[in-house]
C-alpha cells in the first residue's frame, strides 16, 4: 500500500512524555540499554542505576540548535561554485525546574556539589563545570509517536542568569554542547521515533 500524501497521525505538538522528560548518566555510559523506546525514562531509571532523572522541565521544552559554517569558493569570474562546510556543531537549551542532586551536579559540576550528614547541600561556583555527561530527553510528537533524543557526549558550556523572585519558578538553564561520540560513530546525537501502534514482534 502506497504511503498517503498527507497523514494527520504525523502531526502533533512536541511535549514531555509521561513517565519522565530528561535523564543524565556519567560520561562514557553505554547508551544501548536506553534505546528501548517501549520503556519510559522512569522505567529505565528503575533498571539502570547509572541513569538519574533531571525532573521537571519548563514549558518551553528543549531547543536543539545547529551551528554551521561554510567556506565559499569562487571561480575566475567571481561566481560561487562551491560552498563546503567548514564546521558543524549542535547545542541543546533547556530549563530544569527542580533543585535536585542530579540537576545541580550537571549544571555546576559533579565535584562541586556535596551534601553533609545534616542534610545541607553545598554548591561551589567555579569554572570546573564542563565535564561530559550522557543526556536523554523524551517527548511525544503525535498521538501515537514518541521521540527520544540521546546525547552521549554532552558538555554544559553556558548557564543563563539564575533569577530568584516571587513570581517565577527558579530554573537552571544551561546550554549543552553536543560533541561527537564514538558510541554513535562520531554523531553528536541521535533521535529515535517510536510508533506505539507497531504490532509486537
Amino acid at each position: 500500500m502506497a504511503e498517503s500524501m498527507l497523514d494527520t497521525s504525523n502531526l502533533g505538538i512536541a511535549k514531555g512524555r509521561e513517565g519522565g522528560y530528561a535523564c543524565v548518566a556519567p560520561a562514557g555510559t553505554d547508551p544501548t540499554p536506553f534505546l528501548d523506546m517501549k520503556k519510559t525514562l522512569a522505567e529505565l531509571c528503575e533498571s539502570q542505576t547509572t541513569l538519574k532523572s533531571l525532573g521537571y522541565i519548563s514549558e518551553d521544552g528543549i531547543t536543539i540548535a545547529a551551528d554551521t559554517d561554510t567556506d565559499d569558493i569562487s571561480d575566475w569570474s567571481g561566481a560561487i561554485v562551491a560552498s563546503p562546510m567548514s564546521s558543524f556543531g549542535e547545542t541543546i537549551e533547556v530549563s530544569f525546574l527542580e533543585t535536585r542532586d542530579s540537576v545541580l551536579k550537571s549544571v555546576y559540576g559533579d565535584a562541586n556539589v556535596t551534601t553533609d550528614n545534616k542534610g545541607t547541600t553545598t554548591v561551589r561556583h567555579n569554572k570546573n563545570f564542563t565535564a561530559s555527561h550522557l543526556y536523554i530527553f523524551d517527548c511525544v510528537v503525535s498521538d501515537t509517536k514518541v521521540k527520544r533524543v540521546v546525547v552521549p557526549n554532552g558538555v554544559i558550556v553556558e548557564r543563563d542568569d539564575m533569577e530568584m523572585n516571587n513570581s517565577d519558578l527558579a530554573a537552571y538553564s544551561p546550554t549543552i554542547k553536543c560533541l561527537p561520540s564514538d558510541a554513535f560513530d562520531g554523531d553528536t546525537m541521535r533521535e529515535y521515533i517510536y510508533d506505539t501502534t507497531t504490532p509486537a514482534a
